[in-house]
């Protein structure tokens, strides 16, 4: 029986796509930059907005704002692209992506921060860094005013959900700091080679 469309209205929405069964969607750094540029032409083109986004192995998150229901139209236009690219370099064929998106809609601003927060810890609790501004495949580092984004990021709802202010950069990075130390238990319990996670030879050791 097929699956009813999804009904997608005006708003923000926190994405997430997974790779078929046991298949990674991202093997090395050369394809996550790929799939970056690939998701900043598409969300160009669809008239879509970047608010946060992280890039691990076998997935990726997003939180994304969207003026009506094309998100659907932009999320086959980027997984179709990308892994027909994605097969051809790793001479495969079967299908990369599972059939649907997860997509969750965020809207109040504690739930954007916490999605946010949810998105920055993602490579921590995957076992691919200790702390997570240390993963460059994320927005995270932007957001705390570590580095320039890579691709065009939508921030004025974080921003606003962090208090509108100058110093909105300072308290997510206090916010994630703080994340991070309160996990910091979990995390010693697990190392990096225990992940099945493909690691980044960006991360600095």
């Amino acid at each position: 029986m097929a699956r009813p469309p999804r009904n997608l209205y005006r708003g923000i929405y926190h994405l997430a796509a997974r790779g078929s069964d046991v298949r990674h969607l991202f093997l090395c750094d050369s394809d996550r930059q790929e799939f970056l540029d690939l998701l900043a032409a598409t969300w160009a083109y669809f008239d879509l907005a970047l608010l946060s986004y992280v890039l691990m192995g076998s997935h990726y998150h997003a939180i994304v704002w969207i003026p009506d229901a094309r998100l659907s139209l932009g999320l086959k236009h980027l997984h179709t692209e990308y892994a027909r690219w994605h097969n051809r370099r790793h001479r495969r064929s079967a299908h990369l992506f599972r059939a649907h998106a997860m997509t969750k809609q965020i809207t109040t601003d504690r739930q954007l921060v916490t999605a946010c927060r949810y998105l920055a810890l993602n490579p921590v609790e995957a076992g691919l860094v200790t702390h997570p501004l240390a993963w460059p495949w994320g927005s995270a580092r932007v957001h705390a005013g570590l580095e320039p984004p890579r691709i065009t990021l939508a921030e004025n709802d974080l921003r606003t959900a962090l208090g509108g202010d100058d110093d909105w950069r300072d308290r997510y990075r206090s916010m994630i700091e703080g994340a991070a130390a309160e996990t910091r238990s979990d995390v010693q319990a697990r190392t990096p080679s225990s992940s099945s996670e493909p690691r980044s030879s960006a991360v600095s050791r």
